[in-house]
C-alpha cells in the first residue's frame, strides 16, 4: 500500500531512493531530508502550533470565554514523548535475543523478551542536550511513569507539574514530587534532532545509517 513518508514523497519513492544508498552519497542528503520533513511534519510544527496558541494566562489576553483558552501543556509533552520515542527507535533497536531452546510461555519465561521500552525513553534522557537532568535513576524513572506513561495512558500527570518558563533547569523537585520546564524539554530534544540529522550526514557511521535504513523500511512495510 502506498502511503506518504512526508509531504509529496511516497513509501514507492523510499523504496526506490534506498536501492541508490549503497553506491550514490547523494542520496543519503534526500534521504535524510526527507527524514527531517517527516518528522517536522508530524511533530516539530504541531509543537510549535501549539506554544504559539498558549493564551499565557499571566498575560492580558483577549479571549473572554473560558472554553476558549489554551492550555497546552499536556499536549505538547505528549508530542515529545511521542517524539523522543521516535527518535530513539531510529536509533536503537528492540533487543531481539531470544532465550535458548523451546518457548515454554506461559509456564516459563517467554522466548522472546518484551521489549525494554523504558530503558530506551531513559537512555535517550540522558543525552547530552538534557545536561545531566535525568542523570539519576529515581528522576528519570518517575518522569516515564508521571509524565510519559501519566499523560499517554490517562490524561494526566503523576507527582509532576508541567511549566511554560519555570523553573530555571529542566527538572526541579517540587513538593513531593518535580516541576517540568517544558520549554527546556523541548529545546533539548530539538537540539537531539539536530545532532542525529548531523550523525547521518556522517558516512562513517555505518551503524547509525543502517539502523536509518532499517527503521525507514519497517515504516514503508508496516504501514
Amino acid at each position: 500500500m502506498k502511503v506518504d513518508l512526508c509531504f509529496g514523497f511516497s513509501s514507492i519513492d523510499w523504496k526506490n531512493l534506498v536501492q541508490r544508498l549503497d553506491e550514490d552519497r547523494s542520496a543519503w542528503g534526500e534521504a535524510i531530508s526527507v527524514f527531517e520533513r517527516r518528522m517536522k511534519e508530524r511533530f516539530f510544527t504541531c509543537i510549535d502550533a501549539l506554544v504559539a496558541a498558549d493564551t499565557k494566562p499571566d498575560l492580558k489576553s483577549s479571549v473572554s470565554q473560558p472554553e476558549a483558552q489554551c492550555i497546552p501543556g499536556f499536549s505538547i509533552m505528549a508530542l515529545c514523548c511521542l517524539l523522543v520515542e521516535t527518535l530513539q527507535r531510529f536509533q536503537e533497536s528492540f533487543a531481539s535475543a531470544r532465550l535458548p531452546g523451546p518457548c515454554t510461555y506461559p509456564n516459563g519465561p517467554c522466548i522472546k523478551p518484551s521489549p525494554d521500552t523504558t530503558g530506551q525513553f531513559i537512555r535517550f534522557l540522558r543525552r547530552p542536550a538534557f545536561h545531566g537532568a535525568f542523570a539519576e535513576d529515581k528522576i528519570a524513572k518517575s518522569f516515564v511513569h508521571g509524565i510519559r506513561s501519566g499523560i499517554l495512558h490517562e490524561g494526566e500527570t503523576r507527582k509532576w507539574v508541567i511549566w511554560r518558563e519555570e523553573p530555571s533547569q529542566i527538572v526541579e523537585r517540587h513538593e513531593d514530587g518535580y516541576a517540568l520546564n517544558r520549554t527546556m524539554f523541548y529545546e533539548a530534544v530539538k537540539q537531539e534532532f539536530e545532532t542525529y540529522l548531523r550523525d547521518l550526514h556522517d558516512p562513517t557511521n555505518s551503524k547509525l545509517r543502517e539502523r536509518f535504513k532499517e527503521k525507514m523500511n519497517d515504516i514503508c512495510n508496516e504501514s
